[in-house]
């Protein structure tokens, strides 16, 4: 007989299998056998339990100089008035310094620089003003801090000493950070 099929079609193919590579009926291959092994063993390890999910806020960190958190209330001194709370506030354009009480007042931008060679400085720029009165002016200051951990930023506007100083009791005292929603820009 002639065989009519391609040469690609080669009798090896066609061939039955061999009994040695049938799996026997009831009993599971070697590979099979491997798997199910492997699954056993993955299964029955006692592996650590995840970590629960927990409602929490991420830690800020530490700020470089004491009292530079957004809200903080400071004190804020023109001359000789009285001191007056103030709040240091963070915004897209940086930390700002409010003064919220007083006859005179003033905002803007501060920078607290931490400089352990030539100490701790405050470079203020922003608007002077009287919320019942004509006294609006730029106000463009540099403070420079005492030595004590607790000391003051001083400088001098229009002969005038400023101060501002952070102090944690203002927190309990004036009510908080929140205090009354007040902008500084109150009559």
């Amino acid at each position: 007989m002639t065989d009519h099929r391609p040469p690609a079609y080669n009798r090896s193919v066609l061939a039955p299998r061999s009994r040695r590579s049938e799996p026997r009926p009831g009993r599971p291959s070697a590979i099979a056998g491997a798997l199910i092994a492997l699954a056993v063993t993955a299964c029955s390890s006692a592996a650590p339990a995840p970590a629960p999910i927990r409602n929490r806020t991420p830690t800020a960190a530490e700020p470089s100089i004491r009292g530079q958190v957004d809200g903080a209330l400071w004190t804020c001194q023109i001359a000789e008035y009285d001191p007056q709370p103030c709040k240091l506030s963070q915004g897209p354009d940086g930390w700002r310094l409010t003064k919220l009480l007083g006859s005179q007042r003033f905002t803007g931008s501060i920078d607290l620089v931490h400089d352990s060679l030539t100490g701790d400085r405050a470079f203020f720029v922003g608007r002077y003003f009287c919320p019942w009165g004509d006294c609006t002016t730029d106000i463009d200051l540099v403070l420079e801090r005492g030595p004590a951990p607790d000391a003051a930023y001083t400088g001098t506007f229009g002969g005038d000493t400023i101060s501002i100083r952070y102090d944690a009791a203002l927190d309990a005292a004036y009510g908080g950070a929140g205090y009354g929603r007040l902008t500084g820009d109150e009559q």
